[in-house]
């Protein structure tokens, strides 16, 4: 994802950007909750590409870097803190786009 920034390849990015976060959402092992991740995930999708131009990709990275080092340390409360962090930013930017 950092390497599809720095090139401008949006969809590259938004590729990268779902794979990281289904890999996050699978290693609860709860199919119900991937189940309903998925469906809202095809409903806001869409929107990721107003994300990309506001410069919320690099927000997001550091938000994913905060989330792997949480996963790495073990600490659960860091790591449900990074995804919502990750969550509300991109909510908080879509909000000010969307007016």
């Amino acid at each position: 994802m950092k390497e599809s920034i720095g090139t401008g390849d949006v969809k590259g990015f938004l590729r990268g950007n779902r794979v990281f976060h289904f890999k996050t959402y699978r290693t609860a092992g709860s199919p119900v909750s991937l189940s309903v991740i998925e469906n809202l995930w095809l409903q806001i999708s869409p929107y990721f590409n107003l994300l990309h131009e506001s410069g919320n990709p690099k927000l997001a990275n550091k938000q994913h870097a905060v989330m792997i080092a949480a996963i790495k340390k073990g600490d659960k409360a860091a790591v449900k803190a990074a995804i919502r962090s990750d969550i509300d930013g991109a909510y908080q930017v879509l909000l000010k786009l969307l007016g």
